[in-house]
């Protein structure tokens, strides 16, 4: 929506992470695996060599994120270096990885005794942005998990095709900002795009400034073409303690006001800051040992007084920065301990997990910092407490003049009026800010217990307790979650930091509990849609963060399709796809327009069932809903004949067009689709009734090569449709229906 406020309390990332893989090929962009990686019986051998190996979880690719078992084991009597050699050895296939592509970055030994092997993954010399592997060992030295992100098993060219002054002149060019500088060389790297692929970048630093606040981004340009492929901003916006003030300037740290031992000095944001910073350092060193942001005992240093009526605190990578306000949105920042604790623990994360800041990673960061606000604060009342303002972010100095007004609320996070509260609604696009909705509600639901505020699921969560979940989340940032972790494998890893402090099966569950209770990890029956009459207009209203939804018959051969919202008041969001309900992450047009006249224009018309989606941004009401299409005057689309075969289709690589739609089967037949023939691999998909999708088929052999055959034993009467993708190019295929 245009010109929505936007909320922040941020953080600064010290370094940059998401997930990658691959190995030398012939371009910059990712091939497909051999045909025995498709098939995953490379995996498999990898796995059964281990003995006893359970694969907890995968990746959309079908590489394993996380295995468990008995999987080697350490000698104790070898030094680091060594010792993290053997640890990897053996699980390093069943990730489709060398040992020789990981590279040790950090061991930590927790309370339990049990040791924490973090690796960098490497790829034809080129660090692997983000690609992260965290091997598990017993005091024993057995070898009990590993987990991350790291994997192999595409070919990426580590040659680029664009010169490296290319890549930074692209990277000054597509940041916002004054004073911009690209900061050294590029460095040349892989890394993954948010849709998953493989790329080989160029990582570019850029500094200037944005909106009174300093920037710092690592900007990843594809090698190949100069495009954008990821951005990860290091600023973000919202014991040996030193306080300093910028005297209302930008320039920092600026003056030294209060160093540690010293007496207060009469400056309000000063002295309170000073007490922040103690508080916030006392909560993490007696819940959890931890002696400052890095374990290690750096200098806690805060600015205060930044700019003039600045509305904002952040961390720099360095020390943390607090503006005074303007009196309206805000008072001095440095006063309210949710805050100090916000910034510090994105400090925490950046030297554990080292979380991404952007897509659901970026949002569980975020989440991190929300919760140890929580947690501390409930951790000072002295009784572990669940009230309303345990849950309420940055209470103590948002909007002044309106009573239990807050950043954010964590036990309800819509209550802000854009933060997600259910897994499904967050996109890759979604601001960070607003997807750590999701982790702090399960986490709120994890401590207090109870369903789901707004009902989007009837799951009973069972109350642990504050304390209990924050050991958990404390346990899961330092030793399992990786940089590029995910809602769901952030339910995964949690249940396993749970099981690793030694809580019983009942918490375990009610971890589990908390995750699927906002949408995580479950499966969202499809939702009751109302049927659309073509041309006329029916009116609708709803409130804020609730889904309505249609859906509109579209005959074969139709021409003009278009779905429009217009009128009314409040903020409506309109979404259109075919063939299933569209959420805010799957959809075939989403305008997005501020207000609500909104028009979706259909060029690709396909004949079955499209169904709409209205979200409400804002409360809407008397908004008026259209679908129209001219009625068709027959024919349309590629006829799929009883014993005809089609012969000489071809297709490239991932393309996903050539389609073909049956004449009408009888019932009670037995009907044979069958492809051979040809050259490359090509992918059948079937259905009844509406055109397949990738997740959605009646039939997918997914075999190597062309020879793939449907049976359908029974028929329905009706059409059915046939779709070939291209795992690789294809040409002289010959695709057949008997029936």
């Amino acid at each position: 929506m245009a010109h929505r406020l936007l909320k922040t309390i941020g953080a600064a990332w010290l370094g940059v992470a998401l997930t990658a893989c691959g190995t030398q090929g012939s371009t910059g962009e990712e091939v497909q695996a051999p045909e025995q990686e498709k098939s995953g019986e490379d995996i498999q051998s990898s796995l059964n060599a281990l003995g006893s190996a359970q694969v907890v979880g995968v990746h959309a690719d079908g590489i394993p994120d996380s295995i468990q078992g008995e999987l080697g084991r350490v000698e104790r009597t070898l030094n680091t270096l060594d010792a993290s050699r053997q640890a990897v050895a053996g699980v390093a296939g069943a990730f489709r990885l060398s040992p020789d592509d990981l590279v040790l970055r950090k061991s930590r030994t927790d309370e339990q005794g049990n040791q924490h092997l973090r690796y960098t993954q490497t790829k034809n010399g080129l660090e692997v942005v983000g690609g992260e592997l965290v091997v598990h060992v017993r005091p024993d030295g057995t070898v009990f998990r590993a987990n991350g992100s790291a994997r192999d098993g595409v070919n990426v060219s580590a040659l680029p095709r664009i010169a490296a002054t290319s890549a930074r002149d692209a990277a000054l060019s597509a940041t916002v900002g004054t004073g911009l500088e690209a900061q050294g060389a590029p460095r040349l790297v892989y890394v993954r795009t948010e849709e998953g692929a493989l790329r080989l970048a160029y990582e570019v630093t850029v500094t200037g400034e944005h909106e009174q606040m300093p920037l710092r981004d690592r900007v990843y340009v594809s090698a190949q073409d100069g495009s954008i492929v990821l951005r990860a901003p290091e600023i973000h916006s919202a014991i040996n303690r030193r306080v300093y003030s910028a005297n209302n300037g930008t320039s920092t740290p600026g003056t030294l006001k209060r160093s540690e031992g010293q007496a207060a000095i009469g400056d309000s944001h000063v002295d309170m800051n000073y007490d922040m910073l103690g508080y916030t350092y006392d909560c993490y060193k007696v819940l959890f040992n931890r002696d400052s942001l890095d374990n290690a005992g750096t200098a806690l240093i805060s600015t205060v007084h930044y700019s003039t009526n600045y509305v904002n605190a952040y961390w720099d990578g360095t020390q943390m920065v607090y503006g005074d306000g303007d009196g309206v949105n805000s008072i001095e920042l440095g006063k309210d301990a949710d805050v100090t604790v916000h910034e510090l623990t994105h400090a925490v994360t950046s030297k554990e997990s080292n979380l991404t800041y952007s897509g659901q990673s970026g949002g569980l960061n975020e989440a991190m910092s929300d919760t140890f606000g929580a947690i501390c604060e409930s951790w000072k009342s002295g009784t572990w407490s669940t009230a309303p303002a345990i849950w309420m972010v940055g209470e103590d100095v948002w909007t002044p003049g309106t009573a239990n007004d807050a950043l954010r609320y964590m036990d309800d996070p819509v209550k802000d009026g854009a933060s997600k509260d259910w897994a499904a609604n967050v996109t890759s696009g979604t601001d960070v800010h607003y997807s750590s909705g999701v982790p702090n509600l399960a986490f709120a639901l994890l401590s207090k217990g109870g369903v789901h505020p707004r009902g989007r699921s009837t799951i009973n969560v069972p109350a642990i307790g504050v304390e209990k979940a924050a050991r958990i989340w404390y346990k899961a940032n330092t030793d399992i979650y990786t940089a590029s972790t995910t809602f769901a494998q952030a339910k995964t890893w949690t249940i396993q930091a749970a099981a690793d402090l030694g809580y019983d099966q009942a918490t375990q569950d009610a971890v589990k509990a908390a995750w699927e209770a906002v949408g995580v990890g479950v499966v969202t029956p499809p939702p009751v849609s109302t049927p659309l009459t073509n041309g006329t207009a029916v009116t609708v209203s709803d409130s804020t963060g609730n889904n309505k939804y249609y859906s509109l018959a579209v005959p074969a051969g139709a021409t003009a399709l278009t779905f429009t919202t217009s009128g009314g008041t409040g903020d409506v969001d309109l979404y259109v796809r075919f063939g299933a309900a569209p959420d805010s992450a799957t959809y075939d047009c989403r305008p997005y327009a501020g207000g609500n006249a909104e028009t979706c224009t259909i060029t690709n018309i396909q004949a079955g069932t499209y169904y709409v989606m209205l979200n409400a941004y804002s409360t809407y009401s008397n908004v008026t809903l259209k679908g129209s299409y001219t009625a068709p005057g027959g024919g349309g689309g590629n006829t799929l004949q009883n014993n005809v075969p089609v012969t000489g289709i071809s297709g490239a690589a991932s393309s996903f067009t050539n389609e073909w739609i049956t004449v009408d089967v009888p019932a009670n037949k037995r009907v044979t689709f069958s492809t051979s023939g040809g050259t490359g691999d090509s992918d059948m998909y079937v259905r009844f009734g509406s055109s397949p999708t990738t997740t959605t088929y009646d039939c997918r052999p997914y075999t190597s090569g062309n020879n793939e055959s449907c049976n359908i034993t029974k028929t329905t009467a009706g059409k059915y449709y046939v779709k070939l993708r291209g795992y690789t190019a294809y040409s002289g295929v010959t695709l057949k229906a008997v029936w």
